[in-house]
């Protein structure tokens, strides 16, 4: 709203404030002391019409006084000090204001429409400003939730790329120390197979040698077996591990996500509520605005 469009608006105030004054000006008594006022007061009325601008209720509330004027009036007793002769004038000049009091209820109709049509239009563009605020905050309201929901997906991926750390990390030491017990174990054999080399050299006693040989070997070959089967049973709990795990970590994330789309869900209903109603609200004043205008216009087509 500029100062010309505020201007105007500060005059179709002024106007109706006017219109209330003039009002209450001509408000007259009833009986006796009506025709008294008259006789005093009419020819102080013609000349306030004359000089004030075009005024609808003053003119209709003055040509209801003029009407209720007494027949036996004269036109001699309406102005002090003038004679008999000058009635016929104070008619005609009575007459002769008739086109102007006209042009000047006509030109106030117009303006008063004119400010009813701003005053109208301003509405609307102040209505169409909020609606877009209201949009403008529910984009807004849409892209926080996206990065909240990122940012929760992203902690998600830092806690299970961790512990897939951790899964190897624990896997890698795993292997370390049965590699470790693997060398122990084998030392442990070397040295018995060298203590049987010494007693085989030392008692010559090729039989027992070949026996005690063939023991260590089924011995070896025994614990071989054995860390076989415990190597594939650790990795059977390691893999039973991995993916009760997957498997915990995937349900977390299908609970998160479930409960993001749920309250994202949630959060646009109500929005999309929030703006049928607001669109239902703003129609409403449109089609409101839109019934007065066409009032106005009709108005003015018939004055």
């Amino acid at each position: 709203m500029d100062a010309t469009e505020a201007r105007e608006i500060a005059h179709c105030m002024s106007d109706e404030e006017d219109q209330q004054t003039q009002a209450a000006r001509f408000k007259t008594p009833d009986g006796e002391d009506a025709v008294s006022w008259a006789l005093q007061s009419v020819a102080s009325i013609l000349q306030r019409v004359q000089e004030a601008p075009g005024d609808e209720v003053s003119v209709e509330l003055l040509v209801r006084q003029l009407e209720r004027l007494p027949r036996e009036a004269r036109a001699h007793q309406l102005v002090p000090g003038n004679k008999i002769k000058t009635s016929g004038k104070a008619r005609s000049k009575s007459a002769a204001n008739i086109p102007i009091i006209r042009s000047r209820l006509l030109e106030s109709k117009r303006k008063q429409a004119e400010c009813d049509l701003k005053l109208l239009q301003n509405r609307i563009a102040l209505l169409q400003q909020e609606e877009s605020k209201a949009w403008k905050k529910i984009a807004q309201t849409k892209d926080r939730a996206q990065e909240i929901l990122e940012m929760r997906l992203a902690t998600l991926q830092r806690k299970e790329e961790k512990s897939m750390h951790q899964i190897e990390r624990e896997r890698q030491s795993r292997s370390a120390q049965k590699k470790q017990n693997g060398l122990k174990k084998e030392s442990v054999i070397k040295k018995k197979h060298a203590a049987i080399q010494i007693i085989s050299k030392k008692y010559q006693d090729v039989e027992q040698v070949k026996s005690e040989s063939k023991r260590l070997k089924a011995e070896r070959e025994r614990l071989q077996l054995l860390q076989v089967e415990d190597a594939r049973a650790k990795r059977q709990v390691i893999r039973r591990q991995e993916d009760a795990l997957k498997k915990k970590k995937l349900q977390e994330r299908q609970q998160v996500d479930e409960v993001a789309a749920l309250r994202l869900m949630k959060k646009a209903i109500a929005e999309e509520r929030q703006i049928r109603e607001h669109r239902k609200k703003v129609q409403e004043m449109e089609e409101a605005e839109r019934a007065l205008i066409q009032r106005l216009q009709d108005e003015m087509d018939l004055a």
